[in-house]
């Protein structure tokens, strides 16, 4: 990411917002916090996300200490058993108040959750029902089910994000993806799994548009109206039979290594819409190749859209899913580090998408 495609992003921000965050970042997001005022998380993107900081109403900026997230009240705890175990301890990742992720020496990550959402059930469900699949999923080697933390074996390979920043793409890359869509969407007795319904997803939708309009100076006013089409087309959608999703299928949750392939990540594993995984995966090659990946992103667009027409799922269902994909990444990126033209991007691209023009037009033959 060039500095010349870059500005100061927070300035786009209300100005209770935009006043105190300039000149101290750099800044990567803000989130609204629960006790009112922002969350707000500094550092570059490629840093980990662990530097947060709140700040009030009155524009005061306070550092947030991990050891001191009251609805993540074990982490003080289960540090000190892993450092006694003789563990090397790496932050790696912190969602204030949801879940923190670590790296134990080299060869295990562990999870700290708030809530246990089925967690173990999830992990467990794709391992066991994946076996003699060429898909590996990461072996959980714990779950303590009082304060809520998964560890699970470090895998081999790099994540294809990471290799396509590396300015490689290879053909395979897509077969990997589809290999895996193949995986989850034919994956049996799915029954004990958590639901993810259409009136979910635009649950999401509806919360992430409150959030956009709340927060940016001038946010767009086609956007909400992008929005609600999105939500019309998936609630006019015709039932079908769910299948297994993982539901935050894209590149940086599969590594490559070798002839393995691996899955990370199956925290909201669930039954949903056959084509829920596959617009998430859409939307996001094409993002990658707005940020100057090296993502053919029409021709993964094409081949993917008319191998799910192979299994019967027709183009419309794929646009919808794909559409409220790009519509979440335009409200999250709202309120992150971004190239200054990005949002307008995805919000013409979105438009585009819904309409069959443009960029979009014939892409899904």
């Amino acid at each position: 990411m060039n500095s010349e495609n870059l500005d100061d992003w927070t300035q786009h921000l209300i100005p209770k917002l935009s006043g105190p965050l300039k000149d101290t970042g750099p800044w990567h997001r803000v989130e609204e916090s629960r006790s009112g005022g922002w969350n707000c998380l500094h550092g570059d993107a490629g840093e980990n996300a662990i530097h947060w900081f709140h700040l009030s109403e009155k524009g005061k900026l306070k550092p947030l200490d991990p050891f001191s997230d009251k609805r993540l009240p074990v982490l003080p705890n289960v540090i000190s058993q892993w450092v006694g175990q003789g563990n090397s301890v790496e932050l790696l990742a912190w969602r204030l108040g949801s879940r923190a992720i670590f790296r134990l020496g080299s060869g295990h990550f562990a999870k700290v959750f708030r809530k246990d959402r089925h967690t173990l059930m999830r992990w467990e469900f794709l391992k066991s029902n994946s076996t003699g699949n060429r898909i590996q999923i990461p072996e959980v080697t714990d779950w303590d089910s009082k304060n809520k933390v998964l560890t699970v074996k470090a895998a081999p390979g790099d994540s294809l994000n990471a290799i396509w920043k590396s300015g490689v793409w290879k053909n395979q890359h897509l077969q990997t993806i589809i290999q895996i869509l193949d995986m989850l969407g034919t994956t049996k007795n799915a029954a004990d799994l958590p639901e993810h319904s259409i009136a979910d997803e635009i649950e999401i939708l509806e919360k992430r548009l409150q959030v956009f309009e709340r927060v940016l100076k001038d946010p767009s006013p086609k956007v909400p109206d992008l929005v609600k089409e999105v939500i019309l087309r998936l609630q006019n959608l015709p039932t079908s039979p769910s299948v297994v999703c993982h539901r935050d299928f894209h590149d940086k949750q599969v590594l490559v290594s070798n002839d393995q392939i691996t899955l990370l990540d199956l925290d909201l594993l669930a039954k949903s819409d056959p084509a829920l995984d596959a617009g998430n995966i859409l939307a996001h090659l094409r993002l990658r190749s707005l940020q100057g990946l090296p993502v053919p992103w029409e021709n993964c667009v094409a081949s993917i859209s008319q191998w799910m027409q192979s299994r019967e799922i027709q183009e419309e269902r794929l646009r919808a899913w794909t559409a409220s994909t790009f519509a979440r990444l335009l409200l999250i990126y709202s309120r992150r580090k971004r190239p200054k033209e990005l949002l307008h991007t995805l919000e013409s691209d979105l438009e585009e998408l819904l309409t069959d023009t443009g960029k979009w037009q014939g892409v899904f033959s």
